[in-house]
C-alpha cells in the first residue's frame, strides 16, 4: 500500500506563510486578493485565479503549486531490494490520522542493517527483523522530534548491541554525536551523513550507497511534494533541500519522515517550494 501524500496545497501555503512570516494582512497587500478571499484558500477551498495570484508572494511554483491543488498525480511505489519501510499510526490533536515512517536498510549478503528512526510502535519492524534473521548494527536519528523517537527505548531494549547515532547538533539520550560528512560501512553497505536541518537544529539526512536503487533517508527535511516545516531557519532549509538532497542523482530514492516515498526527479518537477 502506498502511503498518501503528507500535504496538501493548503499546508504548503501555511508552511511558506511561516517561514516567511507573513500572515494574511501582508499577503492581502501583496497580491491585492481579499482577506476572506486567502483564509478561503487556507481552509482547503480551491480557486485557480486566486491560487495562481498567491503563489509568487510566498516564492511558490505556481504551475506546480495548481498541479498539487488539483491532485493530478499519484506516488508510485517504488522497489528496492534491501529497504524496507514502517509506517506507523502517531495521532496528535487536530490531526488524528497521523502517520510517521522508520526504514530498515541492510546488506542481504552479509545480512548487516541499520534502523532509520523508530516511528511510533517497533513490534512488526522487530518481527520482521527476526523473520528475516538481520543482523542490525546501528540505530540512525533523522532528527528527535517526538514522533520519531517515540520507540527509542523499547527498540534498544529489544535489540543487543545496536550502537544509536544521533547529529552532533541535536544529541539524544545516549545516542552518539554524528557530524556532517561522517560515513559508515555495513558490509557492502555506504552511509553518508549530510547536515540538512532547517525543520529541526540538527536534522540529518542519510545517503545510502550499495543497494540496488540510490537512497536517502530524509526525515522531515523534504516530503513527496512538499517539506517539513521551518518556522524559524526557512531560508536554511530550502537551501539545504536544494544543494544537499535536490542536488542528488534523479533517480535517487527520497525516503521522508512522512507521506509516500519520491524521487529526486519527481521533487525536482512537482515540489512547489523549489
Amino acid at each position: 500500500m502506498i502511503i498518501p501524500i503528507e500535504d496538501n496545497y493548503e499546508d504548503v501555503l501555511g508552511k511558506a506563510m511561516a517561514g516567511l512570516r507573513l500572515d494574511v494582512g501582508l499577503l492581502s497587500k501583496y497580491s491585492g486578493l481579499t482577506e476572506t478571499a486567502i483564509k478561503s484558500l487556507l481552509d482547503g477551498h480551491y480557486d485557480l485565479e486566486n491560487l495562481q495570484s498567491l503563489a509568487p508572494c510566498l516564492s511558490l511554483d505556481v504551475k506546480k503549486l495548481v498541479r498539487l491543488a488539483n491532485n493530478d498525480w499519484l506516488p508510485s511505489a517504488y522497489a528496492c531490494e534491501g529497504l524496507r519501510n514502517f509506517n506507523t499510526p502517531f495521532p496528535v490533536p487536530g490531526y488524528e490520522e497521523m502517520t510517521v515512517n522508520n526504514f530498515l536498510v541492510w546488506d542481504r549478503v552479509s545480512n548487516e542493517g541499520c534502523i532509520f528512526d523508530t516511528g511510533a510502535d517497533v513490534a512488526e519492524l522487530l518481527a520482521y527483523i527476526q523473520k528475516e534473521k538481520i543482523n542490525i548494527r546501528a540505530l540512525f536519528l533523522t532528527h528527535t522530534h517526538r514522533d520519531h523517537v517515540a520507540a527509542y527505548d523499547a527498540l534498544l531494549k529489544s535489540l543487543e548491541g545496536v550502537v544509536p547515532y544521533a547529529s552532533e547538533l541535536e544529541g539524544f539520550a545516549n545516542a552518539n554525536s554524528v557530524k556532517e560528512g561522517a560515513v559508515f560501512t555495513f558490509g557492502s553497505l555506504r552511509i553518508e551523513a549530510r547536515l540538512t536541518n532547517g525543520h529541526s537544529p540538527g536534522g540529518m539526512s542519510y545517503l545510502i550507497e550499495g543497494l540496488s536503487e540510490p537512497l536517502a533517508i530524509v526525515g522531515d527535511s523534504i516530503f513527496c511534494l512538499s517539506m517539513g516545516k521551518a518556522n524559524d531557519a526557512y531560508e536554511l532549509a530550502l537551501d539545504n533541500n536544494r544543494d544537499k538532497l535536490l542536488s542528488l542523482p534523479p533517480k535517487t530514492i527520497l525516503c521522508p519522515g512522512h507521506g509516500p516515498l519520491t524521487t529526486v526527479a519527481v521533487e525536482q518537477a512537482r515540489n512547489p517550494f523549489f
